[in-house]
Parts: structure tokens; sequence; C-alpha cells
């Protein structure tokens, strides 16, 4: 007996093994040649092809005529259970001029052992199920006929069936795949009718699922017996929005062939309250009653069985359809209208079909299919899933990363992977099989498949059932994978589920449910998913990517890091733990990796504004504003949020989000719930935020469910850690940091919780972080490697350094630029407590004060630079920050690194003597035209240039010693303008502070402007000004560049509305005046800058003919007129 037993376990490990070898798969498949078409079946049924039908779809021979697929059916989840490869040629009945096939349709039916009743799955993904016809060089297949065995112990003359009633009509927490049908909010009592041909009145079985956010008892009345009963409670957690109630019943009373259902609900005006379904199971007289019907027996499982089926003539026919691919046609007698046939004893339960081929009807045909083979292709590093609308931007992209990382892209539609994945029919799941096949035929890690980007938006209705999303164009949208949960917390939408590619079923064995295994599983590629809709939104995202991926924009704020942290809400009794956890991560940054600088926005550490009725941090959204338009690497976001914004106090909304228009572009994290829900069918803050053209974020790391504190603390950690650490000496790509993200969390408490994460953006892309290393040789030619350097007050400070290469090795070859900043000791801020908590004001660390912020030269690989210490310092003889990057002005290398071994305090015994404040070279508003007592626009544009040979004070660390702009001598309108100040390159002690001013009320208005030097010396300056409503901006000139244009042209609009934003309009014209031409937009530029528009030289498609034309540009800024200017420009033949 163990001899077998051992067998038996080797021959399964045989069979694993084989199947995770990439011989498994097909080498090619067999739409690679030939003439396809695709038909389309709704129901499960046997369905007829005439001769006159193959002839229209271009087929002459009956013979050779083949049928392919498996139907509509949802593919099986579970990969430890064995699945069709391609797509397999079914066996027909042919007879003179026709052929009839078994197709499967959108809903399976099985028997469930465990509930002892039938059980139906819809297909999630399609209302129909699809098979292809093609005609072969050689004879297709023809069904084989069983013949009729002997020894039959049991006579079947009745069957078992089922009849559902469901409609699926409503998604009542746009979430899961479940829909649910008739309400029961207002109409407490619904009949239906059921027509039952050959009932009998044996035992059947009641199955009712019904929902309800409410306290209430449901009812199923069948011919007016009771037969469920049960009360649904109101569900305790706010994310819970119904519950479920499933309930099962013996069917005992007499039955009639007419049935008559009622469900009723106990009470009016509760939320949610739906039928989903209800099921009946019985016997029926075994006869033929339409012209295909179904039948099996629950008691001929393991006996010998006699089927006796009355109804039949002599053309009736019987198939036995338990293997949908391989469909027998069953030997049968006949005598008189009594039909028979015998099948030897089997332990499963066989599927039969009784027909009629002449009242037999076709299936639809959907047209031809172009030749493909997936099955063909190379291993790829990284699958791009775009619909055909979008394959010119996904193939740009796709190059993009061939050319720059050197990686195997391909481009797939997703058409084609359901044509070999899943019969032609939609299913998520074929998604996963393609990503399977790559996997399992991987010989090393080096071919492996380790991206996919899903290059489309998606809804959690993927059939447009639903009423809202009927009218959705979801033509280049792609599939979701949503959970069976749909009720509550739990409810996910899951790219995740795209990269589950092991054979073994890795998830946590104790669950039933393969849903409930999901969050053990291991994810084996980065996933990444661009929520797009539209052709433009296609094409700009893809512009903004592979700009980003050319690093043009270097600079110091890829140092800078932003966490921001929620002050809580009622509903967590304004609970701390969104600041312990930001704090947490910061600390890990400041520990691992100090070459970062670390911008904390925790909300309670600011003044809450609650005058007017307002609820908010101004100062909070104001610094955020300053600090994306100054350029983050990375915002961290931990609190409340919804799909419209981040925060009760919405710090951040959704209209902030599509007017942003800084061009550094961070990743975001947004621990926070629902923010990016891409799935909804409005588009969410998140996505907007992605989907901005030019700014916004360029990946996000993000919540599309519900989150919660103590899993998000887990999950945020490890998105950070995985984020800042190598791995083998390289740093992670984003597909990579998520992946590894979602692994590292498998065995956690926050493995469901992780499911609400995912990632925005391209997998294969990497975030621009410095690669050169920079370290600090020596401060005043003293080595740095011994004690604490002291840096006193007013001492010159001269600091020398080095450029290290990703090897470790001098870069001598580097020359360019060195930002250093130079922050003062650590200070202990203690938060407010604006909300009045019982807690103890909530502290943390920070260095908020400045001491230096500079800029110099590299040469050679070598840095220096020199500052003086301003007087206003902490004194307090702790350690200080120093952060430095570094740009090679030649090769766009940039270098960042850290230097912390002094300590702040004394004041030097050789400082230079100044009694002089610094010199306000210029100060305007708006532009250099600016007079005194000029208008302005109600949001102008605050510009001061400085000189100090000592240098401006920025530190911060004194009272009455910041930058101060204040207006009408209001404590509400003045403004510390510390942060805003820079130096400029060229000329020791110059500088500028550029300002947006907050809007203001229109009038005549007094300010005064106050500058200190680092030794404490004063200047001030007062100018007026009036503020006029709706004034036009002035609009100096706009040029086409080029003036002669062939493949594209440029226009650059000047004007005096700097950080403002501008309504934006070019138009083209002939000589005649026709308008060829016309584009609007909205965006601002900065100061000194100007706005530009590019143009392809094409309107409606085509491109316009050689010749002159003329060009007009329009801006306008608070709703005031336009300013015009017009010129003319040529256009060349191509």
């Amino acid at each position: 007996m163990k001899r077998i037993l051992y067998t038996l376990l080797f021959v399964f490990s045989l069979l694993t093994s084989a199947w995770a070898d990439g011989s498994r798969y097909a080498s090619r498949s067999v739409l690679n040649s030939g003439k396809w078409v695709k038909i389309q079946v709704e129901e499960d049924g046997i369905y007829k092809l005439t001769a006159a039908d193959l002839k229209k779809m271009g087929f002459s021979s009956l013979e050779k005529v083949a049928v392919y697929g498996y139907g509509g059916w949802p593919l099986e989840e579970d990969f430890s259970k064995m699945y069709i490869d391609d797509v397999p040629e079914v066996a027909v009945w042919r007879g003179s001029d026709y052929l009839l096939f078994y197709g499967k349709g959108k809903r399976k039916w099985e028997y469930s052992s465990s509930d002892k009743a039938f059980v139906h799955t819809n297909n999630p993904y399609s209302n129909y199920g699809y098979y292809f016809v093609t005609e072969k060089e050689t004879a297709g297949r023809t069904m084989e006929k069983a013949a009729s065995a002997d020894g039959a112990t049991l006579q079947v003359t009745t069957f078992d069936d089922y009849v559902l009633h469901e409609e699926e009509l409503v998604s009542v927490n746009s979430s899961g795949r479940e829909l649910y049908g008739e309400s029961f909010t207002s109409t407490l009592s619904r009949d239906f009718t059921i027509s039952i041909p050959g009932i009998t009145n044996d035992e059947g079985k009641a199955t009712l699922s019904f929902i309800s956010r409410g306290n209430g008892t449901v009812t199923m009345n069948v011919d007016g017996n009771s037969l469920i009963s049960g009360s649904v409670s109101v569900p305790s957690d706010e994310y819970e929005v119904a519950r479920e109630l499933h309930r099962e019943s013996a069917w005992t009373a007499d039955k009639g062939e007419t049935v008559k259902v009622n469900i009723r609900y106990s009470t009016t005006g509760h939320k949610n309250v739906h039928l989903n379904y209800f099921r009946l199971q019985m016997k029926r007289l075994l006869k033929v009653y339409d012209n295909c019907t179904f039948f099996r027996s629950l008691s001929a499982r393991g006996n010998a069985s006699r089927f006796v089926i009355q109804g039949a003539d002599a053309n009736t026919l019987v198939f036995d359809v338990t293997d949908g691919v391989n469909p027998q046609q069953m030997e049968t007698s006949l005598n008189g209208t009594e039909l028979s046939f015998s099948i030897p004893a089997s332990v499963s339960l066989r599927e039969f079909v009784v027909v009629k081929p002449s009242q037999i009807k076709a299936p639809v045909t959907v047209g031809e299919v172009a030749n493909q083979n997936l099955h063909a292709l190379g291993q790829q590093d990284m699958i791009i899933i775009a619909q055909p609308n979008f394959t010119a931007q996904a193939e740009r992209l796709a190059e993009a990363h061939r050319t720059k990382d050197n990686l195997t892209v391909q481009v797939v539609a997703p058409e084609a992977i359901y044509n070999e994945f899943s019969s032609g029919t939609p299913d998520a799941t074929a998604y996963r099989r393609f990503m399977k096949m790559f996997y399992d035929r991987q010989t090393s890690e080096a071919d492996a498949p380790k991206y996919l980007l899903l290059f489309g938006d998606g809804s959690f209705d993927n059939r447009k059932l639903t009423s809202a999303w009927k009218s959705v164009d979801m033509s280049n949208m792609l599939l979701t994978y949503q959970t069976k949960k749909s009720l509550n917390q739990f409810s996910y939408v899951i790219d995740d589920y795209f990269g589950f590619l092991e054979d073994e079923d890795s998830g946590n064995s104790g669950q039933k449910e393969y849903e409930d295994k999901i969050p053990y599983k291991k994810v084996n590629i980065g996933i990444g998913r661009f929520p797009i809709r539209t052709l433009d939104q296609a094409t700009k995202a893809v512009d903004k990517v592979i700009n980003y991926m050319e690093n043009k924009e270097t600079g110091i704020w890829k140092n800078n890091l932003c966490f921001m942290a929620d002050d809580g809400s009622n509903s967590d009794g304004f609970s701390q733990g969104h600041m312990i956890q930001a704090d947490t991560l910061t600390d890990y940054l400041v520990a691992d990796h100090p070459e970062f600088l670390v911008n904390k926005l925790y909300f309670d550490a600011y003044r809450k504004d609650v005058t007017g009725g307002q609820n908010g941090y101004p100062d909070v959204r104001s610094n955020l504003q300053k600090l994306l338009k100054d350029g983050l690497l990375l915002v961290n976001y931990t609190g409340h949020g919804g799909t419209t914004a981040l925060s009760d106090e919405k710090v951040l909304t959704q209209t902030d989000i599509t007017q942003f228009s800084y061009p550094r572009l961070p990743v975001w994290i947004t621990a926070t719930c629902d923010f990016t829900r891409f799935d909804d069918l409005n588009t969410s803050a998140g996505e907007d935020l992605f989907l901005n053209a030019k700014s916004g974020g360029i990946a996000l790391f993000t919540t599309v469910r519900v989150a919660y504190i103590p899993y998000n603390a887990y999950i945020n950690s490890r998105l950070i850690r995985n984020m800042f650490e190598k791995k083998n000496g390289k740093r992670l790509t984003l597909g990579e940091i998520i992946k590894e993200t979602k692994c590292d969390l498998i065995n956690s408490s926050a493995a469901r919780y992780k499911l609400g994460f995912c990632l925005i953006g391209d997998p294969a892309m990497k975030l621009n972080y410095p690669e050169y290393r920079m370290q600090v040789t020596s401060v005043n030619g003293e080595a740095v490697d011994g004690e604490a350097i002291p840096f006193k007050a007013l001492e010159k400070i001269t600091v020398e350094g080095q450029v290290l290469d990703p090897s470790g090795a001098l870069a001598t070859d580097f020359t360019g630029i060195v930002n250093p900043t130079v922050k003062d000791s650590k200070v202990t801020v203690t938060c407010l407590n604006n909300n009045k908590s019982d807690e103890a004001a909530f502290t943390f660390t920070d260095y908020p004060n400045t001491i230096f912020v500079g800029n110099d030269s590299v040469r050679n690989g070598k840095f220096s630079f020199t500052f003086t210490v301003p007087k206003d310092i902490s004194y307090s003889n702790l350690q200080g920050k120093m952060n430095l990057y570094a740009v090679d002005t030649e090769n766009g290398n940039e270098a960042q690194g850290n230097f912390d071994n002094f300590i702040v305090g004394g004041t030097s015994d050789t400082a230079e003597t100044d009694t002089v404040g610094p010199e306000i070279r210029a100060l305007y508003l708006n532009d250099t035209t600016f007079v005194d007592g000029g208008q302005v626009n109600t949001t102008p544009y605050f510009v001061a240039e400085l000189w100090d040979k000592s240098g401006v004070n920025i530190t911060g660390s004194s009272v009455g010693h910041d930058m101060m702009l204040v207006i009408d001598e209001s404590i509400v309108l003045s403004y510390n303008l510390n942060s805003y100040y820079e130096l400029l390159p060229g000329e020791d002690g110059a500088g500028i502070v550029k300002f947006p001013i907050p809007a203001l009320e229109p009038g005549k208005h007094t300010a005064e402007f106050r500058v200190w030097d680092i030794l404490n010396n004063s200047t001030v300056r007062t100018f007026t000004f009036e503020v006029v409503e709706g004034l036009k901006p002035f609009l100096f000139d706009v040029i086409a560049t080029p003036g002669i244009a062939r493949e594209q042209v440029t226009f650059h609009l000047m004007h005096n509305r700097p950080e403002s934003r501008m309504r934006v309009g070019i138009m083209v014209y002939d000589l005649a005046g026709r308008q060829l031409w016309r584009h609007e937009e909205s965006g601002t530029s900065g100061l000194f800058e100007n706005y530009t528009v590019s143009w392809d030289l094409t309107s409606g498609g085509a491109r316009l003919r050689p010749g002159v034309y003329i060009y007009r540009a329009a801006i306008s800024t608070d709703n005031s007129k336009d300013a015009t200017k017009a010129r003319k420009f040529i256009i060349l033949g191509e």
C-alpha cells in the first residue's frame, strides 16, 4: 500500500513539474494562420451552423470546418488546478448540411457536495461566451459515439433541475463583482411566477440571497408556503454598506408546473435593500421539453443507470457534455416516443442534453479574427496591455524602455490575450494566464517577466450592466479584478491578482475559498496602471513619463521629501496616530538616509483656522504648495481622506490638483481612504494627480479603498524602506517597490489590508535619485573625521569636499554646480493641540532653522563653498545638519550627500564689522514695469532683488529678524518670506525673493517689506499699489518658433502674470481670416518665463497646406478681458 502511495505522489510531482515547465505551452497558437471567424453564444446550449451560415463566413467544406474554444464560463482562478492552453478544437456532430456544437454561455452551474445543491457562478467580465470557426486542410473533429452500457441497475425517469431568478442591476458599494437586483426600499413585497413543466412532488430545495442595511426580516414564500425567513441586522462598521441573508431550505410541499414565489421585506426606508437572487431545485420528469433540454441525475452517481426519455422521435439526439471540449453522442434506443440509453457506474455527475436538431438556433457571428500568435513571443521583461486606440502611445513608452533601460517590451491588445487565453471571452484571468506563460517559460532570473503595465482605466462594473456605466464608452478601458466580497471594507479591486503566477497554492492553507487566500499569495512581478480613458490622456501620460525618464528637471529638489500627517478627526477622537506613524518614518530616514532633507507638515503644529465657519489649516496648504513648487522627490501623506480631498480640512483638494503647474514631479504615497478609486465612474483626486499633463505626480503608491491606521503603518513603512534601500547595490523600480512591499507583508497582520494599495504609474520606471555620492573632506582646512567642529556665530566657514561615482571612486569628470543647505541644530516642536484632546500635545524634533543656503562650483569632482554663520543661531552646542546636492552640467549626473560632524554654538573672535542693512536693488509686483501706486490684479506676484556682503538672514531662529512683507499693517496679511529667498548665481551676496501674494480685496493698499542681514542690520521699503479686480493682463509679445515651420511650431507668450493661473488661447487663421485651428488651456508660468504652447501643424487630423498664416494669442486671468496679440508665420511643405 505504501508503495502505491509513493508512486502516486511521484506521479503527482511529475505532473506539477510539467505544469510549471514552459513546455506546457503551445509553441504557437492555432490562430497564427488560416481564416478564423469569432462566434458568440449567450447561454449553455447546442448550437447549429448550417452550410449556408458557413458559406457566409467564407467557408466551403462542411467536413473540414472546425469549431475551437471553450466558451464563456469564468476561468478557474486557482492555478493549482489544471487549465486549457491556447484554443482547443471542439468535437462537433455533423449532419448532411449542418453541424451542431456544444457552447458554454455566461453562467456556470455545478453541484456543490458541501451545500448539497446546484450553485451558479456568473461570468463577471462578459455577457457572452465565444468560439472560433475555421476551415482545416483535413477533416474537423467529430463527436465520438458512446455505446450504451450493459448491466444497468437503476432506471432514471426523472432528473434533477434548477431555476434561477437574478437581475444584475446595481452595485450598492461601487465595489466587488456582485451586482444586485430589485429594490425593496419602498416596495416591500414582490411576486414572481416561474413555469417548471414536468415538476414532480419530490423534495426540492430553495435558496435565497438578499441584502439590507437595516434591522429587517426577509421571508420567501413558495406557493403560499413559507420556506425561508430570516433577519438582517444593521452593520456596526460604516464601511459595511449592507449585510447578506443567505439561506437554504427544503421544499417539501406539493408542486405544480406554475410556481408562485413571493419575497417580502418587513420595513420601509432602509438603505440598500435588494434581492440578490433565489434558486429553486427540483426533480422533473425526463422528457424532451424544448429544442435543447439539459438533464442530470444525482441518484445515478455510483450506479449503472438507464435513462428513459419521453417525447422523443427518430431525429432526437442525446449528447454527453460533461466534458465541454470533448462531448459525445450517446447511443440511444427508440421505442415509440421513448428514447433510452445506459451508462456505466461513475462517481462523477454526468451532464446530458437532449436536442431536436431542426429547432436548434445558430450562434451570433461576430466577425473575422486576424491571425495572431502570442504563444510564439519570446521572453519579455515587460508587457503593456493596451486597447488598439492606445497602441501607438503604448509603443512610444515601450520604445523608451527599450532604448533607455535595455528592456524587452511587448505591447499587447486585450482582445488578443482573450483569443488565446480565454477562448475569446473577456476575462481578467486571461491577463494572468498570459503573464504566467512567460513566468513558466523562464530559464533564469534574467529572462523572467518583471513588469506588467495596465495601460487603461477600469470599472467595478466590467460588463456595463449598471445604469451609470451603460452610457460610458469603455472601449479604451481594461478589465479589473474585483473581489466576490462586495458589501464591506474587504471589497477590493486588486491589480496584484495579475501577478500571482505560481502553480502551487501559496496562499494560507487554512482558507477554504480562493479569494480568502489572496492576501497571502506572492506577487511575482511589478504591476502598475495608467488610469487613462482617452487618447489625449494616454498621449500626455506617456509624454510625462518619458520626460521624467529623460531627467531634464535636475536640481536640489531631489534631496527634498515631505511628510504630511493629519490631526485626526471626530471619528477617531483626534488620534495622534497619523503623526506618530509619519514621525516613525521620518526617524528612519533621518537615521539611515541623512542625504535627504525631510520636511514635516504635521497639521497640529500649525494654527487651525476656525474663524468665519472655517475649519482648516491655511499655513499647511500654503507650505505644501510652496514645497511642491520648489520640488519634492516624495510626498507621503498619512491621515483621513477621500476621493476628492486629503483630510477633513481639505488641505489638498481635487481642484487644487487639476490646477497644479509645478514642473518637478514627486512620487506620492497616500496612506488614506479611497484617494485613487480608479474603478469608479468619477475620476478621483489621485487619478488627477497622475493625469495632470505637466504637473501633479509622476506616480502614486496609493489606496483604492478604505484604509486603517495600524495597518497603514506596516504598509507605509515597507514602501519607504523599499523605496530608499538598495538591493544588490541598486535602487528598485516602482514596480519592484510595490512587489517587494506586498511580499514583505504576506505574513503580517496587514496582509489583507495591503490589497487596498496599488501603483498608479509605470512599474519599470525608477525614481530620479541622485546616484553619485558627496562627502565633506575638510572644514576651514581641518580634517572632519575627528571631534565635532564648532560653527560659531559670525565665523566664516569654508567647506571642501568631493563627488564620488556609484562605485565609490572620485568622479574626476564631474563638473557643475553644488548646492549646500546648512541647518541649525534640531529642536523639539510641541504641537498646539488645536482639537483640545485629552492627550498631551504631540511633540517631534525638526530642523526648522537655516544657517545657509547657497551654490558654488564643482570642478573635476572637487567642490568648496564659503559662508558666514549668522548671528541668530541656537547657541546650543548641539549637532547641526548639512545637506549637499550637485549636478554635472555637462551630462546631467547628480550627486547627494550629507555632513553632520559639527555643532552650532559660540561666537567668532574674528567677526567682520558690518553695520549696513541689505541693499534692495529692485522691488516690484508682477513685472519690472511696476511703479509705486500702480495697478495690479487680485493675486500679484511680489519680487525683491537683494544684496548684502555678509548675507541675508533667513534663519528663522530669532524673533523679529525674519524677512517680512506686511500689507496694510495687518497681522492677517503678514507673510514670512524666509523660505522664499534664494541666492542668485554669479555674484556673492546677491539673491531674490519671490512670493505669490494671496487674494487681496480690490482697492488701494500699502505694503512694508523688511529684510535683515546675518548681523541683524535691517532695511525696510514701503510701497503702495491698487488692486483692480478683473484687470486685464499685459501681453508683451507672442513669437512662433520656428517662424518658418515644417514639422512643429511653438508659441511663446511673454506676459506680466507670473505664477498666476491664466486662460490661454492660440488661434490660427488663413489670410482670408478663416479660423483653421484653435487651442485653449489653463496654466501658469514662472517669473521671467514665457508661457509656451506647441502645435503639430494639423487641424482635424489633416496637416495645413504650405503658405502664410496668421496666429493670434489671447490670455486672461481672474475673469478679466483678453489681452491679445497677432503675428504671421509660414508653413512649409513636408
